[in-house]
């Protein structure tokens, strides 16, 4: 496969798991969705997992009304992105996903230095900064899925911290639209760092500026160059639970000419294979019809699976990653995947991985992600490559 970054061609056979996969033909080109999600659709289960409740959160059942209110948000977001390129073929979706985005700082150092608030105060409070260096990537693709791992909220804690606890200005939501990102993931073990009330101000921050939320009791659901995606998240835990409560999901929303995808947010921090769980829960949304699987948690890559014919992204790593000045490890990368609607069935026709460092600079964080070239794209490619052929499994 095949991506052109600048003037570098950065080739990555994606034959994880022995599979090669077909480049589409069509152009990634960027359409706005035909609608915009309809706003908090819920599972019945979250409380089962856990979970914060749609009642704990305050998260009203799917209308009309909120739809077309959503619509209206999205239309006002896509404004602020500027002009979107023109799809040549209806029925095709591009999507990129990226991992953890920390879109601001534990608490107690949020204004120690090197801080993610202190950075965008020496930026002078510019919200297109964070994705400014991938931004490019993601105006070319008709989708951006993100794991957002913070709140956005402006309340304090109500009692002694228990871990650390990320917290962002809601007005940083605009972040992702400037940066391209239109739904992010809530499924992650910061998204209650600031209680119930916390998450939900969280879900209104990324409500009024357009961007798409699931996870935790809420799907994403809309219509992307003529075919419908659902997006999914779930968190780790009692892997049996897990597994009933997605693949049931699951089945409720996958149709033959629909896409649907599945986030996890799972696996041991720092580790680059996906444990036992993982791969159970991996292989699990497959089995139960999900077209997609995409992870994150472990805060640095593992490998692509290919499983009965759908790819398993078992860690995205880091991307705008607030919750670390310096991390040894600053390898990432954008995964692309191609979609096709023919004769009324979705199915994956290409992939791609463009590897990307989650910093500009290699000594600190600057919370401003790159697309690597040369030879240090070509080492994160290997990296990726190598961690990808210790998951081969038969077709």
């Amino acid at each position: 496969m095949r991506v052109e970054i600048g003037k570098v061609a950065v080739v990555l056979a994606v034959g994880v798991a022995g599979a090669a996969c077909a480049e589409s033909s069509a152009a990634p080109v960027r359409a706005e969705p035909e609608h915009a999600r309809e706003a908090a659709v819920h599972e019945p289960t979250a409380g089962e997992r856990g979970e914060p409740s749609p009642e704990a959160t305050g998260a009203a059942s799917t209308t009309s009304t909120a739809a077309t209110a959503g619509a209206r948000r999205s239309a006002r977001a896509a404004e602020e992105r500027g002009p979107a390129a023109t799809s040549a073929k209806e029925g095709v979706v591009r999507l990129s996903a990226v991992g953890d985005c920390t879109l601001g700082t534990e608490l107690r150092s949020r204004w120690g230095q090197g801080s993610f608030h202190m950075e965008m105060q020496a930026r002078g409070g510019d919200l297109s900064y964070p994705f400014s260096g991938v931004a490019p990537v993601f105006a070319q693709d008709d989708l951006t899925i993100a794991n957002l791992e913070t709140t956005l909220t402006s309340r304090e804690p109500s009692g002694p911290p228990r871990g650390l606890q990320f917290r962002g200005d809601p007005g940083w939501a605009r972040m992702l639209v400037l940066g391209g990102v239109e739904v992010v993931s809530v499924a992650n073990n910061h998204a209650n760092d600031l209680g119930p009330r916390g998450f939900t101000d969280t879900l209104q921050a990324l409500n009024e500026v357009g961007v798409g939320a699931f996870g935790f009791g809420h799907v994403d659901r809309r219509v992307v160059q003529g075919v419908e995606v659902v997006n999914l998240g779930y968190t780790g835990g009692d892997p049996s639970l897990v597994m009933r409560d997605m693949a049931r999901s699951v089945k409720q929303h996958k149709r033959p000419d629909n896409l649907v995808i599945v986030s996890f947010h799972w696996g041991g921090e720092g580790v680059y294979q996906p444990n036992g769980d993982q791969i159970l829960l991996g292989h699990g949304a497959v089995d139960a019809g999900a077209d997609l699987v995409l992870g994150h948690h472990p805060h640095v890559m593992q490998g692509i699976e290919r499983y009965r014919g759908r790819e398993i992204v078992y860690s995205l790593g880091n991307f705008v990653f607030g919750g670390h000045s310096n991390p040894e490890d600053k390898d990432t990368f954008i995964y692309q995947a191609t979609f096709a609607l023919q004769a009324g069935q979705v199915s994956q026709t290409g992939s791609t991985a463009i590897p990307a460092r989650m910093s500009s600079v290699t000594d600190r964080n600057d919370y401003r992600p790159v697309v690597l070239e040369g030879a240090e794209g070509e080492r994160v490619l290997g990296k990726l490559q190598e961690l990808s052929a210790r998951l081969a499994s038969p077709q």
